[in-house]
């Protein structure tokens, strides 16, 4: 009887801190562009990479503690591809997870924050193929998909009105290696390095 008194004190002190966490589910719209990249032959050069666009982001996420939490999220991106003047359609979808610590605990109204985090990317050609491509002794756009690693940094407020609602302003910088297959460089042109992309959006949450 006492060992049995011992397993359910040890159980309840274990289950105390994830009692003690706060969950939040949320959405979001977003607005999204990116830095260029260089694809060279010899001393000529052309622009490359992706247009500005638009998006939609989702993210479950707890406090661990007062001050740090934790959110998985979900972004899909409508960016199309381009190559000096010629665009070509696509999009992307990114999964990760990061890591939050925020300036204010848990009970404030405001908790401005900042966020760091790594994940998948899937970048998606999805534009019409021709037969002659506009600038293809740089590169060519391809209607392909491609995974590629990212990390996320950045930073946003959050406002709550309410025990159970949030509001959130943020601003992120997606940093991804140039998807190759998605945008391939020509024979003997040279296309590498990393793309950042600049993320601002707005989004409501439920707390439980």
């Amino acid at each position: 009887m006492r060992d049995t008194r011992l397993i359910l004190a040890a159980a309840l002190l274990t289950s105390l801190p994830a009692m003690a966490q706060r969950w939040e589910f949320g959405a979001g719209a977003a607005g999204t562009f990116y830095t260029s990249k260089s694809v060279s032959i010899g001393s000529l050069k052309a622009d490359t990479g992706f247009k500005s666009g638009f998006g939609a982001t989702a993210w479950l996420g707890n406090d661990m503690h007062n001050y740090i939490g934790g959110e998985i999220r979900y972004l899909y991106q409508q960016n199309d591809l381009k190559l000096n003047t010629y665009t070509f359609g696509g999009r992307s979808h990114t999964i990760h997870y990061d890591f939050l610590i925020h300036g204010a605990p848990r009970s404030a109204k405001v908790r401005p924050f900042i966020a760091g985090g790594a994940g998948f990317r899937r970048y998606e050609g999805t534009g019409r193929e021709v037969a002659v491509q506009p600038f293809n002794n740089f590169a060519f756009l391809t209607r392909t998909s491609e995974w590629v690693p990212v990390v996320s940094v950045g930073g946003g407020i959050k406002f709550l009105p309410s025990k159970r609602l949030a509001f959130r302003a943020e601003f992120r910088d997606y940093i991804s290696p140039v998807p190759n297959q998605v945008i391939t460089a020509a024979p003997g042109a040279k296309l590498n390095g990393w793309f950042h992309n600049f993320v601002a959006s707005f989004g409501v949450s439920v707390l439980f």
